[in-house]
């Protein structure tokens, strides 16, 4: 009779995964994709963040929702009074008993591991319910830095608290990969040879036929984060340099919510609607909204995950931060821009040799890689 070596041990401990802005949605989903191919069982908690967000894009990626919800209400956290209700309401629920959080947050399974993302509030209170229940934390996309802790803020400090007390960190490049060995936590680190945004894009890609975009040369503007609404000064730069592009282009604004109330308060919002070539758009569904970055001259962003997918797609971005903890694209396809008119000239006389340098195709899955490794340390720990 031939004889069999042992059986590969199965995977019983479950995998929590924690999601609560729509960034964080989009770069996981390519992972629980893969996690559904290989029947890995899964636990999705929704913190609630982006709730009206994140429950449109359920349906775009073929996923299931989420078995467990922190917040009742399908609606966004929007503003700075909403963010400091919810975070007290988190740090109510940190002091309950450890039996008690692990059976309304993680269903009382307190073994197996806790995937986190990226560096938002979610992140942080998800790391503190982890580590509350003795679950063992997997941070993605570790190792991003801006290297000054209060820009962008509360972000770099959050980075820096889920580097330090997570169990595993998956790194999406060589440069972070590089920051987490000088923190000391090359032991820890495993490289996924990209960000999972790769993989999003890929199956965006594979799902996308032009029908949507203008017949005409176009260019997508987009900003949300907090240190560009609530500074007029940068908010005025911003709509200066989006008249000026609407001269020879067609320009799509899409909006997100607080950017609009931001430019009804300052009164921009009127000036940019008399122009007829700006069209004001609201957020539009993931697939569609790549799809219009995919056939853009060229896009106008403060958002990092835009800058990433530009990067992917291999489309000219114009990245309106002071400072950015991402590499994607930098001196390729991508220049930092801060809110300066003079860098803004510079990027459209550079705008013809902004390519990625072999960019033709992104090879290999960083979400089948994660999920190999997660695989790996559940059969060891099982």
């Amino acid at each position: 009779m031939e004889r069999r070596g042992p059986e590969k041990p199965r995977v019983h401990q479950m995998i929590h995964i924690f999601i609560g802005t729509k960034a964080q949605f989009i770069k996981m989903a390519p992972v629980m994709m893969e996690l559904t191919r290989r029947g890995m069982p899964y636990h999705l908690i929704e913190t609630g963040q982006h709730a009206a967000l994140t429950r449109d894009l359920i349906e775009e990626f073929g996923l299931r929702g989420a078995d467990t919800h922190l917040r009742s209400e399908a609606t966004n956290i929007a503003t700075l009074s909403q963010a400091a209700l919810w975070t007290s309401e988190t740090l109510l629920r940190l002091l309950s008993s450890r039996e008690t959080l692990a059976g309304k947050i993680f269903r009382g399974e307190n073994k197996g591991v806790c995937l986190i993302h990226g560096d938002t509030l979610t992140t942080l209170f998800s790391l503190l319910y982890a580590k509350r229940c003795g679950i063992p934390v997997a941070h993605v996309e570790a190792g991003l830095r801006s290297y000054h802790l209060f820009d962008p803020f509360p972000e770099e400090l959050i980075r820096l608290a889920a580097m330090r007390y997570s169990d595993i960190l998956f790194a999406p490049s060589n440069w972070a990969m590089d920051n987490l060995r000088s923190m000391g936590f090359r032991a820890k680190s495993i490289h996924t040879g990209g960000n999972t945004v790769i993989d999003t894009v890929r199956y965006a890609r594979s799902r996308q036929s032009g029908a949507s975009r203008p017949g005409e040369p176009y260019i997508v503007v987009t900003i949300h984060r907090l240190e560009t609404l609530y500074s007029s000064t940068r908010m005025h730069t911003m709509i200066t340099i989006v008249e000026q592009i609407a001269r020879q282009r067609r320009v799509l604004f899409v909006l997100h919510e607080p950017t609009r109330k931001q430019l009804e308060r300052l009164n921009l919002l009127d000036r940019l609607q008399r122009c007829s070539e700006i069209d004001m758009m609201p957020l539009q569904p993931y697939l569609k909204f790549l799809d219009l970055l995919a056939g853009a001259d060229f896009v106008v962003t403060d958002g990092g995950s835009i800058q990433e997918e530009c990067y992917s797609l291999d489309i000219p971005c114009l990245i309106m931060r002071a400072k950015t903890e991402r590499m994607e694209g930098l001196g390729e396809n991508a220049i930092l821009a801060g809110f300066s008119k003079e860098r803004f000239e510079e990027f459209l006389k550079a705008l013809p040799g902004l390519k990625r340098r072999g960019a033709d195709h992104d090879e290999g899955s960083p979400s089948s890689l994660i999920v190999d490794h997660l695989q790996r340390y559940l059969e060891r720990h099982g």
